[in-house]
Order: C-alpha cells, then structure tokens, then sequence
C-alpha cells in the first residue's frame, strides 16, 4: 500500500535493513519483524497478496531501485514456508509456497551475495500466460533506462539486481 508520498508503508527502514554478515538467522521470523508497526506489515502483505501480476513486477523493481531489501522480509511477502541453501559458492532462499490471491507464482528463489546476503538475484517461476510484451511496455513507461530482454523467459536487469520471470515446468 502506498503512503500519500509514493512510499510503501515500512519500506523505508524495515523492508531494507540488512543481515550481518557471518551472523546466520536461522529463526522463523526475522528480528527485524518487531520494528514494523502491525497494521503497515499487514497492508503491505495484503497488498503483495492482492495485487496483480504485473502491477507486482513494477512494485519490486521500485523496491530493489530504492535499495537493496533484506531478503527475510521480501521473502515472507511472498509466503511463511522458506528454504535457505548456503554453500561456499552461493546463498539460495527460496519461498515454495507462495501465498498470492491468483496463485500465479508457484515459487519464489533469491540468490544472495555470499559476503553482504544482498539479493542479486530473484527468480520469479510462474504457472500462467502472462504477456510478456505487455509486461514489457509497462516496465519501460515506469523505467525508460530499464533493460528488459524477452526469450524463454522474462529477464528484467539493472545495475544492482537482475530479476528473471520463468514459466513452471
């Protein structure tokens, strides 16, 4: 939900406030969760809930340009059932239950930086027909210097983030 000044309720502080680095979260919710005022936390759930597809697509690339979000919070908008894989060569967090009105997206992979667990990857895996050119135009007229490539799937890139729409197998 979007306050009178085009902000997203909490996104300022909660939504981007980053994991430490060598300090492993392993708990259910993150910390971070207790700083949110109940009823922002709420709307902005009901709101990824809710909200349609490509409206939701526009939304993240808007969340990723003001900055990098911690990937605990972005990831339980999307669901409560989460998997975490780390290895020496890279960090998933995947959401296998994604929690959305339409049930278009089946689930829901970040790959984080080893070092600073900022995204640098999300991979959204989806089980309709979207149109992507439709996605497209609508990316392009909110960001004129966004690269948006079509082939198999979708692949929205920036500077700092890269975000990829598949369809499910």
């Amino acid at each position: 939900m979007s306050t009178s000044n085009g902000e997203f309720f909490g996104l300022k502080t909660d939504l981007y406030r980053q994991s430490i680095p060598g300090v492993i979260d392993n708990s259910a919710i993150s910390p971070d969760w207790f700083t949110f005022i109940d009823h922002e936390w709420n709307a902005l759930q009901k709101e990824f809930y809710e909200k349609s597809f490509n409206n939701l697509v526009v939304d993240l690339v808007s969340i990723f340009r003001k900055g990098n979000p911690n990937y605990i919070n972005l990831g339980s908008l999307f669901g409560s059932k989460n998997m975490k894989e780390d290895n020496n060569k890279n960090i998933t967090y995947s959401i296998n239950q994604v929690e959305r009105k339409d049930n278009d997206i089946t689930k829901v992979t970040m790959f984080l930086d080893t070092e600073s667990y900022r995204i640098t990857e999300l991979y959204l895996i989806i089980n309709f027909s979207v149109s992507f050119t439709e996605l497209k135009y609508k990316l392009e007229e909110n960001y004129s210097d966004l690269l948006v490539r079509i082939s198999d799937e979708f692949v929205i890139m920036d500077k700092d983030f890269k975000i990829m729409i598949k369809k499910s197998v």
